[in-house]
């Protein structure tokens, strides 16, 4: 065997390239299996590589004698204690595990089963080295993971029975104590983005250095129970902070009572429509709560509820008065504003705001519920907005249809070598398909430049179903002009 194999680092690399993931679940080749039955210099790297993540807890009970357990109605159980010589077994494979992944757990063990393998008789953790640790059906056993001391990273997600049937052990994350958060000290990322989170635990996430990445769901009545003793809560290196509520307030709340110097991406979630005061004072705390230096995405998302039944003239008009509390926030390059509100802005006004943020990437502004306006941006401040923001992936600003098309984007000189544009409810007559698909396959001639229109549930303006049509015909006449 060549000297370079009996590198431990080397192996490891090798066998890692036999895996792949899909869909996030780790696949491993059979090969890998083979090479750990071909020599004792192959064996335990790839053994480490078998057995980095576990997406069947079965799995483990498959590994011992088949006289310790029994497999009934698609259920493995134990019939009797594990000897110790069983438990070394067991050991032998789970302090190869970093990561826990149960998508499904089928065939599945027991709750006794579950709880033995947890409550083992020995002095060290059973899974002494995982580090992540992601839940998609969770069930009361499951939770009795998260205790485990090596934890880094937590993703719990709640599946609803009416989506999921044939999961019977799915549990309402609201009657789990988030309490049990606070075994962790070393904790990297969480994500319990239907969990809500109480004060105490709030406070020991504060405290751990390592967390850099926190999604929960916010309890109206959370940022009451901060003390003066305890605030500001000091999140020192958190990068991204996800929160999920029903109303603004509450969020604006909380940010006034914490601080976050280091975040970089920072996005909350609501229910319902903001009124104007919301906004202004989510902004002017989102401010006070971090460094506006470092803030690069700022997210503010309503999301559509299908079937929803409200009238667009029943809807405020958010303005740039309203829009210039992002100005403040120079670094922005990922902006995503998407409420229940319409929108009304000009040329120069879109203009000037995109102009604060010269490293802009994203401009996402109502790509669920619309602008609702018959007008837009002309196609000559498109230009402009284009020509402005060279690093710009991403735009959702409707487009006026009726205005004059310039000449050809060339001579504005450089665009964006790649990006998508949504025109989101872009109103279009007619007569104006042709000119508009020659102006937009221009655009594509002179960068790798992707369109789309009315593709929200969200957009209920009443010309939407003719307006979607011509838009498609708009497609057709690009690929002729092409």
């Amino acid at each position: 065997m060549h000297h370079t194999l009996q590198i431990q680092e080397i192996l490891l690399n090798i066998f890692g390239h036999c895996c792949q993931y899909e869909f996030g679940v780790l696949h491993v080749s059979s090969g890998v299996a083979a090479l750990a039955r071909t020599c004792r210099a192959f064996k335990e790297p790839a053994l480490d590589v078998l057995w980095e993540e576990l997406i069947e807890l079965s799995s483990l009970v498959c590994c011992i004698p088949k006289a310790s357990h029994r497999l009934s109605s698609k259920s493995y159980a134990f019939h009797r204690s594990l000897t110790q010589i069983e438990w070394d077994i067991l050991r032998s494979y789970t302090r190869r595990i970093r990561s826990i992944n149960l998508v499904e757990d089928m065939p599945r063990i027991d709750h006794k089963c579950f709880l033995d393998l947890l409550k083992h008789p020995m002095t060290e953790p059973l899974f002494p080295n995982v580090r992540k640790l992601y839940i998609q059906y969770p069930g009361d056993k499951h939770m009795l993971l998260a205790t485990l001391p090596s934890l880094m990273s937590l993703d719990i997600r709640l599946a609803n029975l009416s989506f999921h049937p044939y999961h019977d052990e799915t549990v309402d994350m609201g009657c789990i104590d988030p309490k049990f958060i606070c075994h962790w000290r070393n904790l990297q990322s969480i994500d319990c983005s239907e969990m809500p989170l109480d004060m105490t635990t709030l406070v020991h996430l504060s405290r751990l250095p390592a967390l850099v990445n926190l999604s929960f769901t916010l309890p109206s009545t959370l940022p009451d129970q901060i003390s003066s003793s305890d605030s500001p809560l000091i999140f020192s290196n958190l990068k991204q902070l996800l929160l999920h509520s029903e109303f603004l307030s509450p969020v604006s709340h909380l940010l006034s009572k914490i601080r976050l110097p280091a975040v970089t991406d920072l996005a909350a979630c609501i229910d319902f429509r903001p009124a104007r005061q919301d906004l202004s004072l989510f902004f002017a705390n989102v401010w006070t709560s971090g460094s506006p230096r470092t803030i690069q995405a700022l997210r503010l998302i309503q999301p559509y509820n299908w079937g929803e039944t409200s009238v667009p003239g029943d809807r405020p008009v958010l303005g740039l008065e309203d829009l210039r509390l992002y100005v403040p926030f120079s670094n922005l390059r990922w902006i995503q504003l998407d409420i229940e509100w319409k929108i009304d802005l000009t040329d120069s006004e879109l203009l000037t705001l995109v102009s604060t943020w010269p490293c802009l990437e994203e401009l996402s502004i109502n790509t669920e519920w619309g602008w609702n306006t018959l007008g837009g941006i002309t196609p000559n401040g498109l230009l402009q907005l284009l020509h402005s923001c060279p690093l710009l992936t991403w735009i959702a600003v409707p487009i006026d249809t009726r205005a004059e098309i310039p000449p050809s984007p060339t001579s504005l000189g450089f665009l964006p070598p790649q990006c998508t544009i949504n025109f989101v409810d872009s109103f279009i007559e007619e007569e104006s398909v042709p000119a508009i698909a020659a102006f937009i396959a221009s655009l594509m001639a002179s960068s790798q430049l992707h369109f789309h229109a009315w593709s929200s549930y969200g957009m209920i303006a009443p010309y939407r179903d003719v307006c979607r049509e011509r838009w498609r015909d708009v497609e057709e006449w690009v690929g002729q002009f092409r």
